[in-house]
C-alpha cells in the first residue's frame, strides 16, 4: 500500500511482498509442471501407438526416453516442493495482509488469535512469523475500505471471470471428447457390420487404424483434462470467488451504515482467514502426480 510512513507497517508490508513474490514464483513453476506432466504422458501414448500400429520399431526407444523424463520431472517436482511452498507462502502472505489492515485501521486484534485451528496446526511456522511482527509499534491510522475491501472485491470479480472461462473450456473439451468417442464407436460398429455381411474388397486395416486413432485422441484429451484442468480445482475456485465477493459486499454495506468499527473489521478478518484456510485445504489435493 502506498503512502505508508509508519516503520512497523512498512516492515509488515515488506514481509507481505516477500511472501507474495515467493508464492507467485512457486505457483508459476507448479503450473508449468502441471502442464508438462500430462503433455509428456500424451506424447508417450502417441509414440507407443505409432510403434504398435505402424510398427515403427524405433518409436519404442523414444517412449522409454519420455517415460524416464516423466519420472524425473515428477521426482524433481516433489524434491523442489514448489506446490507446498506456493500454498504456504500464499497463506502467509494473506495472513500478513490481514494483520496489516487490522493494524492500519487501529483495531486492537492479533491475527494469530483469529487464525483457524486448521492453519495453526497445518502450517505452524506461520505463527512464529506473526509473533515476530512489531504490532505494538504501529502508530499510523488510516481508513481501509478502499484498499482492502474495494481492491479485493475487484480482484475476486476478475478472478471469477477467468475461472469460469477455464471451466467452460474444460467442459467443451470434455463434451467434444465424449461426442467424438461415441461417434467413432458407432462408425466402427456400422463398418464391422458392413464388412461382415458384404465383405467388400477394401483396405479395412487403414479404416480401423483411423478409428483407433480417433478414439485414442479423444481419450488423450480426457487425460489432459484430468492431468491439468483437474488439478486447478476450477469448481472450488469459482465457489470461493463467489463467496468472497458476497463477503466483501456484505462488509461494504455494514461499513456504509456503521463506519469502520472494530467489530466489522474483525468479522471481515476472521471470515477472510477461514476462506484462506479452505483454499489451502482444497489446493493441497493438487500436488503434481504421474499421469499415464
Amino acid at each position: 500500500m502506498a503512502n505508508i510512513k509508519d516503520p512497523a507497517l512498512i516492515e509488515i508490508d515488506n514481509m507481505y511482498v516477500d511472501a507474495d513474490n515467493l508464492s507467485i514464483q512457486n505457483a508459476k513453476l507448479h503450473n508449468r509442471i502441471l502442464l508438462i506432466l500430462p503433455i509428456t504422458a500424451i506424447l508417450i501414448s502417441i509414440f507407443f501407438f505409432v510403434y504398435f500400429e505402424l510398427e515403427i520399431h524405433s518409436m519404442i526407444a523414444i517412449c522409454v526416453i519420455f517415460l524416464f523424463a516423466l519420472l524425473i520431472i515428477e521426482r524433481e517436482a516433489n524434491k523442489l516442493g514448489c506446490h507446498r511452498k506456493y500454498l504456504e507462502y500464499r497463506v502467509l502472505a494473506e495472513t500478513l495482509r490481514v494483520q496489516f489492515f487490522l493494524s492500519l485501521s487501529g483495531t486492537k486484534a492479533d491475527v494469530l488469535e483469529l487464525l483457524p485451528w486448521f492453519t495453526k496446526q497445518g502450517i505452524p511456522w506461520i505463527g512464529n512469523i506473526v509473533k515476530s511482527l512489531p504490532l505494538d509499534d504501529v502508530k499510523e491510522r488510516k481508513p481501509i475500505t478502499y484498499y482492502w475491501i474495494f481492491d479485493q472485491k475487484a480482484y475476486h470479480e476478475g478472478a471469477l471471470l477467468k475461472a469460469e472461462q477455464s471451466y467452460k473450456l474444460q467442459a467443451i473439451i470434455k463434451k467434444w471428447a465424449v461426442t467424438i468417442t461415441v461417434i467413432a464407436f458407432l462408425l466402427g460398429l456400422i463398418f464391422e457390420i458392413f464388412m461382415y455381411f458384404y465383405s467388400p474388397n477394401i483396405d479395412a486395416h487403414h479404416i480401423r487404424l483411423v478409428l483407433k486413432a480417433t478414439i485414442g485422441i479423444a481419450s488423450l484429451s480426457t487425460l489432459f483434462i484430468e492431468g491439468y484442468f483437474g488439478k486447478m480445482s476450477l469448481y472450488e475456485k469459482i465457489n470461493e470467488h463467489k463467496r468472497m465477493i458476497s463477503l466483501y459486499s456484505k462488509i461494504e454495506r455494514e461499513i456504509a451504515k456503521k463506519g469502520e468499527t472494530p467489530e466489522i473489521i474483525i468479522e471481515l478478518a476472521r471470515e477472510f482467514l477461514i476462506e484462506n484456510s479452505a483454499w489451502y485445504a482444497y489446493q493441497s489435493k493438487n500436488k503434481p502426480e504421474l499421469v499415464l
